[in-house]
Formats: structure tokens, C-alpha cells, sequence
């Protein structure tokens, strides 16, 4: 869910919710404590809102009562067992009964004498003889007073008053307010508590981790994701702030791991360069020095200076090729190539090296007639030579060989090139095109090169949109296939 739907969704339960549980709070309390405290049943609610109703409310049954004993059984009225029985009731709803007959108070259920207000009792048959409200005196002593005449069958006339005295109600009134207060400051620190765990759980928690997080990055810690699971926009920021994070390290230990290479590349080479120069040094020395006294020692001492001079610029232009491929600088001139023509010149050209070095070179296409590719000529031919001349390199055996392959592929045609040489071990196998890496650093050294053939090759192949393996046994050779893609209608567009 977004963010603003989250916050229009919070505003309603911000509002509603303190609302709802205040008023259930209220209800609640209030019957509580007025059933508690009154033996009536009366709605707490209205006794906290309208508190004259409801006290009005707490006799209307006694009253009822009376009055109905009135109208069947008047005599009823004057036996004091009865009138304590019913005024016992009363003063558990904070009220007493007086009996007058008579003009004359012949009962009373208090022990405290109202004088002042009983002065105020109306008379006999008056306008507030009726059960559902009463006379309310308010001086000096504030009173609700319900009335009740009857006549007795020897024709006595009597009146019942039920006496509420609002004074004593009203602490309890105060308890019931001061409760109610009480319960609503509660509601609404929960309330506020819910809807601030809540923006603290979906808001301020997934910030305060992302800042952790670019501390993390500040400190150079690049290994810990930010753990949100929340589905909004933050979600989506932190899911981009782990992406961001992932790969700046790729990007780093690729950094790291290229200057590395660097180095050992500079170390490498540096090594490399140091053999033939030695070499050239020493014979330009026994020149000087007149070592080479003869015109065969001295034909001898030139050509070993020009094929190293040879070996070192065959070094150097490997890393030149190298820093072009790998900073992207060498355009792709793609075209369709009949992949059979091409690799038959390829092979016509090696075929004269390979057989100076009393190597065999064989060529064999399985593919169909007229098979075309898309490539550039030029770097498939660097490939070609980079793999053909890896293979003459390690080739120990008196009949050394090196086949070429052609197979189809589905929308690619497989090139294999296979020696019978020293193979390479299991273990280096996987990692003989990483830049630099070298199965036996001496024996590479021994035999010269930069070892960037391999890795140049790996590099122009995936440049073709093809792939580049291989596979070996130690003692009995090594086979490098790699793909070219076939030509259709529409790729050299692409």
C-alpha cells in the first residue's frame, strides 16, 4: 500500500477510533460505578449527562409501588413495618420517607430533621402528586420531593413524600466525572500510543535502519542489507538502496580486483620483457666484445637478438590489444563470413608455422555448405591465432597435432580446437581465461607470453555474442571450443 493511502486510512482511526473507545469507556465506567454505588437500576451514561433525570429516575419504582399500594391497601401506609421496610430501600438510593396525615408528619426516615425544607411540602392534593418527576426545592438544601396522596377508608387523608437530597449525590456525581476524565486521558494516551507504534513500525523504523545503512557504507561496511519489509514507497527506496549498495560492492571488489591484475600484469610483464632484454643485452655485450669472431657466430648472435626483439614485441602488442579490448576502444566491424572459406585461409596460413615446429595442423567441416556467420574477420582471426599458437606453445609430444572442428549448433556454429599436448589440471581449468592467470607461472615464463591470449579471446567471443570453454586431460590435451552466431536477415542490424 502507498504511503498517502496509508496516512488518509490513519487519519479516520485518528479521529474514530479516541472517539469510540472514550464514549464505551464512558458507558462502561458509568454503569459501573453507579451500580455499584446505587442499588437502581439506572443507565450510567445519563446520569453523567443528564445527572436530574437520572436521579429522578432512582425512586420511580419505590414510588410506583407505594402509589399503587395507595390507591388498593391505603391503611398500608401508616404501618410503620412496612413504611421501614420501604424506607429502607430508599436510603440506598440516597433518599427517606416522610408520612404526613393530617397536616402532621407522623413519620419520618431520618434521623436528621430538614425543617426549612419540609416548611416547602405541598399540600394535600396539589399539582406534584404524579410519578414520573417531583418538586425540586433548592433552599436551602437542595431537594427532589415526590408525592403521593391517599385517603384512608375511615376518611383520613394522608400524604407520602420521597426525599431526595442532591447533596449527598453529589460526590458521587463527582466520582463519576472524575472517573470518566480519567478513563478519556487513557483512551486517548492509548490511542496515541497505537497510532504512534504504528508511524514508528511503517515510517520513522525503515528510515532510522536505511541511516544505519549509510553509516554502514560511510564505515566502509558493504556486506549487510537493509532488512524492510514494508510494500510502500520506503520499501521500494530501501530495496534500491540494497541494489545501490550490491553494486557499489561488485563495483568496488571489481576495482579492487582490476588494479590487482594490474599490478600483476605490470609484475608479469615487467618479468617477461626482463628475459629477452637480458638476452639481447648479453649478445650486444659478446658483439662488443668480440665474442662472435666469425661470421656464422656473428649471423648466430644477430638472429637471437632480432627473435627476441621479436618475443618483446609480440608482448607488448598482446597488452596493447588487451587495453584496447578491455577499455572498449576496438570498433566491431560485423559482416557475413562463409564460415567454411574463412576457416580453410585460417588454417593455410598456420599451416606453414605449424609445420616449422614439425606440428600437424588438420581441418574437418560438419556443417552444411555455405554456412555463413556473423563476425569480425579481423578478431576472429586473433581468436583463431591467440588458440592455435597456446597450443604449439605446450605441445611436448615428438607428433604433436592440432585439429580444427566445425559442428552446427542450432543458431550457432561450434568452433573446436583440439592439441594433444600437456592438457591443463582439474584444477586450473575453470579460471584459464580470468586475465593473467597462469596454470605454471614458470613454465609460462619459459615459454613466453603475457598470458592474455586466453583472456583476449574470451573477450572478443562474448563481444560476438558467443561463448568460449573448455576441456582437458592432463598428459593427453586440451580442447577449446567456442560459438559464432549464425547469420540471419535481420541480425547485423541489431
Amino acid at each position: 500500500m502507498k504511503i498517502v493511502k496509508k496516512v488518509k486510512l490513519l487519519f479516520f482511526p485518528a479521529i474514530i477510533l479516541p472517539l469510540l473507545l472514550m464514549m464505551i469507556s464512558t458507558v462502561m465506567i458509568s454503569d459501573l460505578y453507579v451500580n455499584t454505588t446505587v442499588d437502581a437500576d439506572v443507565n450510567g451514561l445519563a446520569y453523567v449527562s443528564n445527572p436530574t433525570k437520572a436521579v429522578d429516575q432512582l425512586t420511580n419504582e419505590i414510588f410506583k409501588e407505594m402509589w399503587q399500594m395507595a390507591k388498593e391497601k391505603p391503611e398500608k401506609l401508616l404501618e410503620k413495618p412496612y413504611l421501614d421496610s420501604m424506607n429502607k430501600r430508599l436510603k440506598r438510593r440516597f433518599s427517606y420517607l416522610i408520612i404526613r396525615k393530617n397536616n402532621e408528619i407522623i413519620y419520618r426516615g431520618t434521623e436528621k430533621e430538614h425543617k426549612e425544607v419540609e416548611q416547602y411540602l405541598p399540600e394535600y392534593g396539589s399539582d406534584y402528586m404524579h410519578a414520573n418527576g417531583g418538586l425540586f426545592i433548592s433552599s436551602p438544601e437542595n431537594f427532589l420531593i415526590k408525592q403521593g396522596d391517599f385517603k384512608t377508608q375511615s376518611g383520613e387523608e394522608g400524604t407520602f413524600f420521597i426525599m431526595t437530597c442532591l447533596e449527598e449525590l453529589t460526590p458521587k456525581f463527582k466520582g463519576i466525572v472524575i472517573q470518566v476524565i480519567l478513563a478519556i486521558v487513557g483512551v486517548l494516551i492509548f490511542s496515541s500510543s497505537l497510532i504512534s507504534a504504528f508511524m514508528y513500525a511503517e515510517f520513522i523504523r525503515p528510515i532510522r535502519l536505511l541511516k544505519e545503512g549509510t553509516d554502514r557504507i560511510k564505515e566502509g561496511n558493504l556486506d549487510v542489507d537493509v532488512e524492510v519489509n514494508n510494500k510502500d514507497e520506503i520499501g521500494e527506496l530501501c530495496d534500491s538502496f540494497n541494489e545501490m549498495r550490491r553494486k557499489l560492492k561488485e563495483s568496488i571488489d571489481y576495482r579492487l580486483r582490476y588494479e590487482e591484475e594490474n599490478r600483476e600484469l605490470i609484475s608479469n610483464i615487467s618479468h617477461d620483457l626482463k628475459t629477452p632484454i637480458t638476452a639481447i643485452k648479453g649478445y650486444v655485450e659478446g658483439i662488443m666484445d668480440g665474442v662472435a669472431d666469425s661470421p656464422e657466430k656473428m649471423e648466430r648472435y644477430i638472429k637471437t637478438i632480432y627473435n627476441k626483439a621479436n618475443d618483446m614485441n609480440v608482448l607488448i602488442n598482446e597488452l596493447s590489444i588487451y587495453s584496447k579490448i578491455d577499455s572498449n576502444v576496438i570498433p566491431y566491424n560485423f559482416t557475413k563470413i562463409d564460415i567454411d572459406a574463412y576457416f580453410a585461409d585460417c588454417v593455410e596460413e598456420l599451416s606453414v608455422d605449424m609445420e616449422d615446429k614439425g606440428l600437424v595442423l588438420t581441418y574437418i567441416n560438419y556443417c552444411k555448405p555455405h554456412i555463413l556467420v556473423v563476425a569480425d574477420a579481423e578478431q576472429v582471426k586473433r581468436v583463431i591465432n591467440n588458440l592455435v599458437i597456446n597450443a604449439m606453445k605446450y605441445n611436448d609430444k615428438e607428433k604433436g597435432c592440432v585439429n580444427i572442428r566445425l559442428r552446427e549448433d542450432g543458431e550457432f556454429v561450434q568452433v573446436e580446437i583440439e592439441d594433444n599436448g600437456q592438457g591443463i589440471s582439474e584444477h586450473d581449468l575453470p579460471y584459464i581465461f580470468d586475465r593473467l592467470y597462469r596454470a605454471d607461472a614458470s613454465r609460462n615464463s619459459s615459454k613466453g607470453g603475457s598470458g592474455l591470449g586466453l583472456s583476449i579471446a574470451k573477450k572478443i567471443i562474448d563481444e560476438h555474442g558467443g561463448k568460449i570453454w573448455a576441456t582437458s586431460r592432463p598428459g593427453s590435451g586440451t580442447t577449446i571450443y567456442f560459438t559464432l552466431r549464425k547469420y540471419k536477415e535481420d541480425l547485423l542490424d541489431e
